[in-house]
C-alpha cells in the first residue's frame, strides 16, 4: 500500500484495461494504488484508504459507505453522482468530487454517431456488405436537414449537441428547468416543455443527470406523444427512460428506432446468469429482460456506455480527478 506525503492513502477502483495506462501514470504522481474491482466488491481493500476514486458502477450506498470507516473523500470519475449516497457523505463529512466538464463534445459527437447510424441505416449496410451483398435496396434513410431535434436537458452537453445540429441544418427545441433566453437566441433554438418537445420532434435526445425527478422521465404514458416515426436517443443515464416503454413504443410503431448508449440494469446485461439471479427484484428482472429484447431489434442501436470513451476525454477525466484529489490534499 502506497503512502503519499500527506499520509492519506489513495486508491483508484474500477480501472478498466483501456484506461489503466493513463490512470497508473497519474496514480504514481499521487502515490495511489490501482484496482480493477468495484468498491463494494473489494471492501477489505477499500477500507484501508482515506481517498477513493471510482466510476459509476461502484455502489457507494449507505451500506457500502458504513464499511469504510477511514473514508474522507470520494473522487468520482463521472459527471453524475447517482451511485453515491450524498446525504450520508454530507452527514459524515466525506468530501465528494466529480468531473463536470470532461466531454461536452465527446458525448455530443457520439450522440450524432447514433443518430446518423439510424437515419442512414449504417449498421444494416455494413452488415449486408460483410455478408457479401452490395445493394441499397431497403437501406433508404432520411436527411437530417430540415428535421426537428428535441434536446431534453440543455446543459453543457446539450448545448454542444445544438451546435452540431445547426451544422446539419436542423431546427432545434430545448427542454430545460432553467431557461436562458439570451442563450436560446444566440444558438437559435426554442424552449418548450417536455410534452411539446415529444410531439414536435423528429428526433429526441436526452442529456440529463439521473435524479428522483428525472427517473423514468420518458415513460409509457408520455412516449405515446412522440411524433410517429421519430427516433429516441439516450446518452445520459439508463433509468431516465423506462426500458419497457421503449420496447412498447417500437412494437406499437410509435417510434421508428432508438439509439441507446445507456440502459437500465446495464451492469447486468453482459452476464446471462444474472437473468436468474435471486437478488434481482421483479422490476429489475423486467428491465433486464426488456433490455435483452431491445438488443435484438434491428431498428435499435445499443452501445455499451461508450459515449465518454475517447483518448482525449479519458485524459481529461483522469486529469480533473487528480486535480480534485490534489486540491483536497492541499486543504487538509
Amino acid at each position: 500500500m502506497k503512502q503519499n506525503k500527506n499520509s492519506l492513502r489513495i486508491a483508484f477502483f474500477e480501472v478498466q484495461p483501456w484506461e489503466k495506462e493513463i490512470i497508473e501514470r497519474y496514480a504514481k504522481e499521487l502515490g495511489a494504488d490501482v484496482f480493477s474491482d468495484e468498491v463494494e466488491n473489494a471492501i477489505d481493500l477499500a477500507k484501508n484508504y482515506e481517498i477513493i476514486s471510482c466510476f459509476i458502477y461502484s455502489d457507494l450506498s449507505e451500506k457500502t459507505l458504513k464499511q469504510l470507516p477511514n473514508l474522507k473523500m470520494i473522487a468520482s470519475r463521472s459527471t453524475g453522482l447517482d451511485h453515491i449516497d450524498l446525504n450520508y457523505c454530507e452527514k459524515h463529512k466525506i468530501t465528494v468530487a466529480s468531473v463536470p466538464h470532461y466531454g461536452e463534445n465527446t458525448v455530443a459527437e457520439h450522440t450524432f454517431a447514433l443518430i446518423l447510424a439510424l437515419s442512414r441505416k449504417i449498421v444494416e449496410g455494413v452488415d449486408l456488405v460483410r455478408r457479401g451483398g452490395f445493394s441499397p435496396v431497403n437501406l433508404t434513410g432520411f436527411d437530417l436537414a430540415g428535421k426537428t431535434l428535441g434536446i431534453v436537458g440543455v446543459g453543457s452537453i446539450g448545448l454542444y449537441v445544438a451546435k452540431i445540429a445547426h451544422g446539419f441544418g436542423m431546427k432545434i427545441l430545448g427542454v430545460a428547468r432553467h431557461q436562458d433566453t439570451k442563450l436560446a437566441k444566440k444558438l437559435k433554438f426554442e424552449y418548450v416543455n417536455l410534452e411539446e418537445c415529444l410531439k414536435r420532434s423528429d428526433i429526441v435526445t436526452l442529456h440529463l443527470p439521473l435524479t428522483k425527478e428525472t427517473f423514468h422521465l420518458i415513460n409509457r404514458q408520455n412516449i405515446a406523444l412522440m411524433k410517429p416515426g421519430a427516433l429516441l436517443i439516450n446518452t445520459s443515464r439508463g433509468p431516465v427512460i423506462e426500458t419497457e416503454a421503449i420496447l412498447w413504443a417500437l412494437e406499437q410503431k410509435i417510434i421508428a428506432g432508438a439509439g441507446l448508449d445507456v440502459l437500465e440494469e446495464e451492469e447486468n446485461l453482459d452476464d446471462p446468469k444474472k437473468l436468474f439471479g435471486s437478488y434481482l427484484s421483479k422490476d429489475d428482472l423486467s428491465e433486464l429482460v426488456c433490455a435483452h429484447l431491445l438488443r435484438e431489434k434491428p431498428n435499435v442501436i445499443i452501445t455499451p456506455h461508450n459515449a465518454f470513451n475517447t483518448k482525449e476525454a479519458i485524459e481529461r477525466i483522469v486529469l480533473t480527478t487528480t486535480e480534485n484529489i490534489k486540491n483536497f490534499l492541499i486543504s487538509n
